[in-house]
């Protein structure tokens, strides 16, 4: 397509002119629909209601008290109002008054609040009849609601506007920044008027009755009330909690009779999940806010659909809505839903890098234009020019976002373009914290990344000082400056000083580089809040915590995570406090458990407290439902197509792929003939994924140059919606894969189930989304056999690959809860008509020929502890080992050669030994050993790791220590023979009857063949 061409097509998609009453201003059209339709409703909720003369007649007494407070045009009066008729009478009494309003939340922090009423110079502020907070006393002058519903004077004539236009302010909301601080958006009355009066998909009605489900503070709120008040309609007010709940937000639909309705995508998929068709009575439903999921578009479309299903999209900055699209159907392939078209007298450009127009379904910054845009940034000139761009004839706004046009003039969204991160449940814009610390005067320049990873993922810092700055005390002092300025989940945890910041040569900081720098040069521990400790016994454990995290001292509310802790150092915490409160070691596992599910210093204190004062309590945990987290989308479903046969697939998909399995599979899938398999891999760049996948390979004796024209990287992470990989990889995904190996996972035996879920969980319901779109592809799902301590072996006897694990209530740990509730995910999507295969491995350990092994294990950090403690438990430990290698070509036979028609498979070993037998083995290689009791065993190895943190046992004590509440024994002496659920291994045996694939049994020869690898390779000291 030539430029020029191009350029005709932009202009035609955007000749979105439409009549509307352009000129006109808000309290204007209001008055018209009070004039022409008194009588009808206005305003109704649970118990009352006003129709348009009597909510006028409120509007205009409170409008004639904040003139007799002194109000003027033009004035900027704040409203610190929760949802409820009384704020729809101080916002339009405010516009009516010639006033801007300033929405302001009540819950926003004193800081929050006294940089807002800063930056505005606000003087009135209206709130509800109790306290305002401090900053708004001691600022403004406050005008209740209740003085606004008692002004004597009701009978007050409109006052006409004097000098006022449509195009000055009619409203100010503030949102997140990269300035380092919060950014107010300032709108016009044009700007709202023209989304709700100009028709197409957005037409409101008279006969409309629109329920309000948006708090006053966030801009879409004015979608709501001025949808309704402008067109004669009636907004509907429920009860504070409704749109949160599936069952009051559906009674409130019914019994409000509401017609149209707003609801973010978050809402929209949690209340689709529950009860699709509660949408099917409204005229129209507009999901917006974020990324709609194509499934819960579907299931509603199928269950129940409205007349008019709309995705919204639309910053603050173009006046609450700038494009939408009418969703009519979404294909089963479908990886994401349109955000559609400019709304009328609106436009929409997708523009390159360097200023140009992009090329249909090229991908570039989403510039908006046309009667919404904002008139910028309040106060902020220069922020305002860099995102307000000119345009031919009106002026256009920089979103940020990404997005293409497809061939039919519709437009795709593909993501932000900003810095924006997600850490502990919080989206943090790195560059707002970059410029508060950059803004410290000793300061020249400052970075801010993500270190780590996981629930270990921290933020750190990177500073420039000024020359012949002391870098300690800047350091201390920076963390105080941030924390001023940034709530704490913005407050670095680490700080660094540099000379000067890594670029690249477009002048751009080289990220990689930089967190290189970060990681080698520390300067700081982490800082804690400056809050003291409450009370001698948060003294004390304030203590512990300060030793063992190298930190001052932390404070009451102080989060453990985030001042540096990871899952070993909960080990240690837990270990100092058996010391400290004279506690058994019984305790330490309840006290691990505690202190990942409540990480501040107050909480862990007290339940610490409590374990001492009450042994063997262990009700500490968390009430957690997991047969509500097994519930798979409603709308996700597996349309039969033609599968090729099991002996021949082509291109597969596999999860997990650097891991020590994973690497084995693709030997073995590339030995099957596989041609391509794409491996999942968190990283950076293709090359840095490509070095992961070769150096994996090596340590575990593979050669990488055997598999480069098989396997293509790609980049992305379980734990992210769709692996944030981008739209083009998705779909390609989605075209070219024939069959899934779902091997990825999230493995920690300390972290609770809610930290385990977005990869374990979260990740399995991606991999089956993906299974769906485009052609059916079978999904071959990697568990472990510590799930069928879920069966109750012990009302059933034996646990059969066919046996319902219908007990998750006997699952302890977090990583086997998770394991769980995939494993149900799978089930369900086997019923809706996806082909799946299940393996539960039991112990995969090294190699049969070289004894090769990931040493990163349970079973090889137990074999070093006994070896170098001389100490091994004398408990019935069975040693059920499954090489790597074998259970890496049992998985590749079975999915090659038996269809995959939901069974489960269990690769476990048909000759397994026990714990006695590797005893006898290392006292053959000279070491010397005794058995002891298993508790004076680990009181042993809790003495061993509280010596050397680093100790391999350290992040498996919480299995030694951790009890089941059933048997009152440890997780690992649950997997003894005498307790653990037996077993069969019908489905793994008849599967690999004739392919020639044994698994050796543990005997002399295996576990010598390992001893020899751990000592070859200097994870195992000679004896002696």
């Amino acid at each position: 397509m030539t430029s020029a061409h191009m350029h005709d097509m932009v202009r035609e998609w955007n000749d979105t002119a439409a009549p509307y009453p352009r000129d006109a201003l808000i309290p204007e059209l209001f008055a018209q629909q009070v004039q022409q339709r008194p009588a009808s409703p206005a305003l109704v909720w649970d118990g009352g209601g006003w129709d348009y003369r009597q909510l006028n007649t409120r509007v205009q007494r409170a409008a004639a008290h904040l003139r007799t407070r002194g109000v003027c045009e033009g004035d900027l009066v704040a409203v610190l109002l929760e949802r409820s008729p009384q704020t729809v009478v101080a916002i339009m009494a405010v516009l009516e008054a010639g006033g801007v309003f300033v929405s302001l939340e009540p819950a926003a922090p004193d800081a929050r609040l006294e940089t807002i009423l800063g930056a505005t110079e606000v003087r009135y502020v209206i709130t509800g009849p109790g306290p305002a907070p401090a900053p708004v006393r001691r600022r403004c002058q406050c005008v209740t609601t209740t003085e606004l519903e008692e002004h004597p004077d009701s009978s007050t004539p409109r006052q006409s506007a004097t000098g006022r236009c449509a195009t000055d302010p009619a409203y100010i909301f503030y949102t997140s920044g990269s300035t380092g601080t919060p950014k107010g958006v300032v709108c016009t009355h044009r700007g709202p008027v023209r989304l709700v009066t100009s028709g197409g998909d957005l037409q409101f009605l008279p006969e409309d009755r629109l329920l309000a489900t948006t708090s006053p503070t966030f801009d879409i709120s004015c979608l709501e009330l001025f949808g309704s008040l402008l067109n004669g309609a009636c907004l509907i007010v429920p009860e504070p909690g409704t749109p949160l709940s599936t069952d009051a937000l559906d009674r409130t639909l019914r019994d409000q009779r509401a017609s149209v309705m707003w609801l973010t995508s978050g809402l929209f998929d949690q209340h689709v999940q529950q009860r699709p068709g509660m949408f099917a009575n409204l005229r129209c439903l507009i999901v917006g806010g974020d990324i709609v999921t194509p499934s819960s578009a579907r299931a509603v479309l199928e269950h129940g659909r409205p007349p008019l299903l709309l995705n919204g999209y639309g910053p603050t900055e173009n006046s609450l809505l700038s494009i939408t699209h009418r969703i009519e159907d979404v294909p089963d392939g479908a990886s994401s839903v349109p955000i559609g078209r400019p709304v009328p007298n609106s436009t929409a450009y997708v523009i390159r890098e360097g200023g140009e127009l992009a090329a249909v379904e090229e991908i570039g910054e989403l510039w908006l234009g046309g009667d919404g845009v904002a008139l910028g940034y309040l106060g902020a000139p220069e922020i305002t020019a860099s995102s307000f761009g000119p345009d031919p004839e009106a002026r256009l706004y920089r979103s940020g976002d990404l997005a293409y046009w497809r061939p039919d003039g519709v437009l795709e969204y593909c993501g932000r373009l900003d810095r924006q991160v997600k850490l502990r449940g919080h989206r943090i814009e790195l560059s707002e914290i970059e410029t508060i610390l950059a803004s410290h005067p000793q300061v020249i320049a400052a970075a801010v990344d993500v270190l780590g990873e996981g629930n270990d993922q921290l933020l750190a810092a990177a500073v420039t000082p000024v020359p012949r700055t002391d870098t300690r005390g800047l350091i201390s002092d920076l963390s105080r400056y941030a924390r001023e300025s940034l709530p704490p989940y913005m407050v670095p945890t680490r700080i660094a000083t540099i000379q000067e910041l890594p670029f690249k040569s477009s002048g751009k900081v080289d990220r990689r580089a930089l967190l290189d720098l970060m990681a080698q040069q520390y300067q700081s521990p982490p800082v804690p809040s400056g809050s003291a400790p409450q009370g001698p016994a948060e003294e004390a454990m304030a203590a512990v915590w300060a030793d063992l995290l190298g930190i001052d001292t932390p404070g009451h509310s102080d989060h453990f995570f985030a001042l540096g802790g990871n899952s070993l150092r909960a080990v240690q915490v837990a270990v100092a406090t058996l010391d400290l409160l004279r506690m058994p070691h019984e305790e330490c596992g309840p006290l691990i458990h505690s202190l990942a599910n409540d990480p501040t210093l107050g909480t862990y204190t007290d339940l610490a407290e409590s374990f001492r004062v009450s042994p063997g309590d262990r009700t500490s945990r968390t009430s957690l439902d997991l047969s509500a987290e097994t519930v798979l989308d409603s709308g996700l479903r597996f349309t039969a197509g033609r599968l090729g046969p099991p002996t021949d697939p082509r291109v597969v998909l596999l999860t997990g792929g650097t891991g020590f399995l994973g690497v084995h599979l693709i030997d073995r899938l590339v030995d099957v003939g596989v041609d391509l398999v794409f491996c999942l891999v968190r990283a950076d760049d293709t090359p840095e994924a490509e070095a992961r996948i070769a150096e994996r390979m090596r340590r575990y004796g593979l050669d990488p140059t055997r598999y480069e024209n098989v396997i293509v990287p790609v980049l992305g992470d379980l734990a992210e919606p769709r692996f944030g990989i981008d739209i083009d990889t998705w779909g390609r995904l989605s075209m070219e894969t024939e069959l899934i190996v779902h091997n990825g996972a999230h493995v920690n035996f300390l972290y609770p189930y809610e930290t385990l879920k977005p990869t374990n969980v979260t990740g399995t319901r991606t991999v089956l989304e993906l299974a769906a779109e485009q052609r059916l592809k079978p999904v071959h799902y990697i568990s472990t056999m510590s799930v069928i301590a879920g069966g109750r072996p012990a009302e059933g006897g034996t646990v059969h690959e066919d046996t319902a694990l219908r007990h998750p209530e006997s699952l302890l740990l977090g990583y086997e809860e998770s394991k769980w509730v995939a494993e149900q995910l799978i089930f369900q999507a086997a019923e809706r008509g996806l082909p799946t295969s299940l393996y539960r491995p039991y112990d995969i350990t090294g190699t049969q020929d070289r004894g090769l092994w990931n040493t990163d294990t349970l079973m090889c950090a137990l074999v070093r502890t006994i070896a170098e403690t001389g100490a091994a438990p004398g408990i019935g430990l069975p040693l059920d080992f499954v090489p790597v290698d074998y259970t890496a070509a049992a998985i590749t036979h079975i999915l090659t050669h038996q269809q995959p028609d939901g069974r489960v498979y269990h690769l476990s070993n048909p000759s397994p030994a026990h714990l006695p037998l590797l005893v006898d083995r290392l006292r053959a290689e000279g070491y010397s050993i005794l058995e002891q009791p298993y508790a004076s065993w680990v009181d042993r190895i809790i003495e061993v790791t509280d010596s050397d943190p680093d100790h391999p046992m350290a992040p498996y004590l919480q299995l030694l220590v951790k009890h089941r509440a059933a048997s009152g024994l440890s997780v690992l002496e649950t997997y003894c023979t005498d307790t653990f659920p037996a077993f069969s291994r019908a489905n793994t045996h008849h599967a690999l009857r004739g392919s020639g694939i044994v698994c050796p049994p543990v005997d002399a020869h295996l576990l010598d063949t390992y001893l020899r690898y751990f000592r070859e390779s200097g994870f195992l000291s000679p004896p002696g």
